[in-house]
């Protein structure tokens, strides 16, 4: 009943939003030529008449999003006369959209959905075709998107959504991990194999067994969600969970050897008392309280969950007695008969999709803010915040910028920096069509990851991990449609690894874990897994041949 209440809820706050219908103007890609216009410092054409972009963006907290955008809310409807409503629930974003779609009441522009689900919402007609108003009023898109705008057309040529966070930047998102002061404290010993980081941080743990409030500490501890499949597949190998043949076709990781090797490799950390048993249902927020409270010596996964929580935290809860050296950094390792450690895919079409529906009446003057979205200064007003202000990345006169000197030597040093007040500058609050490559003055959207050669952390993360670093878009951009029984079959497999594979990993002896993980490789067998495979090979055999 609770959940029943819970979606009509949702439900009455989506028709509450979300603003009503006008007329339709049937002007086409002319509608955006204003009256009388003014350029603004950014190169921003001011409309006589308010822009005004209402857009849902996903999951987020209501709260946190109305705190972070309040004030470039104001910024840029009082230096560009637009007027962006970001709406978002604290609910699955497939959840909403299945919502809206049943209500018929949805705004004009929807950002960050899955790809699958931008699918169904351009086959049943609700989304509308951007070409030619890319064509007049997208000239950066053009330029900045290049070959990612055309891997978004259809087999038609005809594109109906752009991407969120698209591009490439070689910085590495995954790899195993250790706190490096405990590290130290063993004598830094030397390790490149899944073995030996075992024995590394084993005897982490001998030397630091309990935490300042004599609690367990775990060699390893993961949370839901946190991508230890990928992570350490690759150490194996994998790609993302995919071995890969010569001939490019495509294996899931349960029907591998690497993948047992994998269920074996943390079940022994598991028996011997070096795994936190409670990893595969520790919440985000579980796991974050565990690694602020000094209880993991090591951790497979982002590299940024353990620097928030980590280093970052531990400065302003340590004060003087926090070190440099109190952190988690970066390795790659590899299994011995690995060819390469795949630990970090990335996806140059983003991950998610961006579309203008079909109650957008003006839909020119959405790709005109979008074109200004991804421009070099945009680039900066939008993934940075405001500048000009003591704790803004950037400084800005109207002709030239500067980088805030403080807020960079925070970040070069590893210091202690204001996240939450930095983020109420709207930093990354408006993304919806916004790339992670390069502008041209050789910045990138990310304002820590700017100052990567400078600083010896990021330094020694990227140098250590730069031969991990992969172009995985072929397989990212796989879709798998809502009534495709391949999609069905993909549910039930994952429903089935998400509750057997925990149970190898926690087996009482190994033989008890390879005969759990040997019954769940013939349970998704039969489910249908060969079917997925060859779908998934046959689409990824295609991308790769459209994409040259």
């Amino acid at each position: 009943m609770k959940k029943i209440a819970c979606i009509f809820l949702i439900f009455a706050l989506i028709t509450a939003f979300i603003p009503g219908c006008e007329p339709k103007n049937k002007s086409g890609a002319q509608e955006l030529k204003s009256k009388q216009s003014v350029m603004n410092e950014y190169g921003w054409e001011v409309p006589e008449e308010t822009i005004e972009i209402t857009y849902y963006g996903g999951k987020d907290n209501p709260e946190w999003v109305k705190r972070s955008t309040e004030r470039i809310h104001k910024y840029i409807f009082e230096k560009f006369n637009v007027r962006i409503n970001k709406i978002v629930y604290d609910a699955e974003m497939d959840e909403i959209l299945n919502l809206m779609l049943a209500s018929g009441d949805y705004p004009e522009v929807i950002a960050g959905m899955y790809p699958d689900d931008a699918a169904l919402w351009v086959k049943l007609g609700k989304a509308i075709e951007l070409s030619p108003y890319i064509e007049e009023y997208g000239q950066n898109i053009k330029n900045k998107m290049g070959k990612y705008l055309d891997r978004l057309r259809d087999e038609n040529g005809n594109l109906y959504m752009l991407a969120v966070e698209w591009g490439m930047l070689p910085i590495a998102d995954y790899a195993v991990q250790l706190r490096w002061d405990w590290y130290k404290g063993i004598g830094s010993p030397e390790f490149s194999t899944p073995d030996e980081y075992y024995e590394v941080l084993k005897k982490m743990t001998e030397k630091h067994p309990l935490n300042m409030n004599g609690e367990k500490v775990y060699a390893l501890g993961v949370y839901k969600n946190s991508n230890i499949i990928r992570t350490l597949g690759g150490v194996w190998g994998l790609k993302d969970g995919w071995k890969e043949d010569e001939d490019h076709n495509l294996t899931f990781w349960t029907n591998t050897q690497e993948g047992l090797e994998m269920a074996k490799y943390l079940n022994r950390f598991y028996r011997e008392g070096l795994m936190d048993p409670d990893s595969f249902v520790n919440t985000y927020d579980d796991w974050c309280a565990k690694c602020i409270n000094e209880r993991y010596a090591g951790f497979i996964g982002s590299w940024w969950v353990t620097g928030t929580n980590g280093h970052e935290a531990w400065q302003k809860i340590k004060g003087p007695e926090w070190n440099d050296d109190m952190r988690f950094v970066h390795f790659s390792i590899k299994a011995p008969d690995a060819e390469t450690a795949y630990t970090n895919p990335k996806n140059t079409l983003g991950w998610g999709r961006t579309i203008i529906t079909d109650k957008c009446e003006q839909p020119a003057n959405i790709v005109k803010w979008w074109n200004f979205e991804i421009s070099d200064l945009g680039n900066k007003l939008i993934s940075w915040g405001i500048p000009n202000e003591e704790y803004s990345a950037w400084n800005y006169d109207g002709e030239s910028w500067s980088w805030n000197e403080k807020q960079k030597s925070a970040i070069i040093n590893q210091e202690y920096f204001d996240w939450e007040t930095f983020f109420m500058l709207g930093s990354t609050a408006y993304w919806m069509v916004m790339g992670k490559g390069y502008n041209s003055d050789g910045t990138s959207v990310w304002f820590d990851q700017n100052f990567r050669e400078e600083s010896k952390w990021f330094k020694f993360r990227d140098e250590n991990l730069k031969d991990t670093i992969f172009d995985f878009s072929e397989y990212y951009a796989i879709v798998y449609s809502p009534d495709d029984p391949i999609t069905i079959k993909k549910q039930q497999v994952d429903n089935i690894i998400n509750s057997e594979f925990a149970k190898a990993v926690m087996a009482k002896t190994e033989k008890e874990c390879e005969k759990i993980f040997m019954d769940l490789r013939e349970k998704v067998n039969k489910m249908g897994l060969g079917d997925i495979e060859d779908f998934v090979t046959g689409e990824y055999k295609e991308n790769m041949e459209a994409w040259n």
